[in-house]
């Protein structure tokens, strides 16, 4: 079980309301959305979705694309099922990220779990093997010096999320700071 806090908030990650809150106070959405961009017949990979919530979101603006909730968490994907109503655009695959096989995605989501994923050469192959181009990775982390997120040894600062990226032929085209995370965006031809 995963806590994050500081003097003022204190969050159990695996209370989704408490991650909705989180969110809502800290992430703005419009952020998120001008950084994604959602187009209508993109095909989203929204990874470690959690509670759905943005690949929810994304899929309320396509209308021949898809968003995929990429999810693990047998209780997460119950959570989804459960709050989200019933969407041709969004599709729910629970499956352990580095056995993922998705082809034909155009955008990849990472919301505060770049850090944790241990099969990081896997998911960049797998987006060089079987996105469309140009692919637009959007990455949502906790800032390295925030008093609240992961551990300090499992965060990835901006400086070296983007070395990650560029040494894997990535462009770097924006980054936004947040109060406790930042939003960065890469893209692929």
């Amino acid at each position: 079980m995963h806590y994050f806090y500081n003097r003022e908030i204190y969050i159990n990650m695996t209370d989704y309301d408490e991650i909705n809150n989180f969110r809502e106070i800290y992430i703005p959405l419009d952020k998120v959305l001008n950084a994604v961009n959602v187009k209508d017949d993109d095909v989203i990979l929204d990874i470690g979705a959690g509670t759905g919530f943005y690949a929810h979101t994304f899929s309320s603006y396509l209308k021949n694309g898809i968003s995929y909730a990429i999810e693990i968490n047998k209780d997460a994907v119950k959570n989804i099922l459960k709050i989200i109503p019933n969407n041709k655009n969004l599709k729910i695959i629970e499956k352990n990220v580095c056995k993922l096989e998705v082809n034909g995605f155009n955008k990849v989501f990472f919301s505060n779990v770049f850090h944790d994923i241990e099969c990081r050469e896997y998911i960049f192959n797998l987006m060089e093997k079987n996105s469309m181009r140009p692919l637009k990775v959007i990455l949502i982390e906790f800032n390295d010096k925030s008093p609240v997120g992961p551990p300090l040894d499992r965060r990835i600062s901006h400086e070296k999320l983007k070395n990650i990226f560029e040494e894997k032929g990535y462009k770097f085209e924006s980054h936004h700071d947040l109060e406790y995370n930042y939003i960065d965006v890469y893209s692929l031809g």
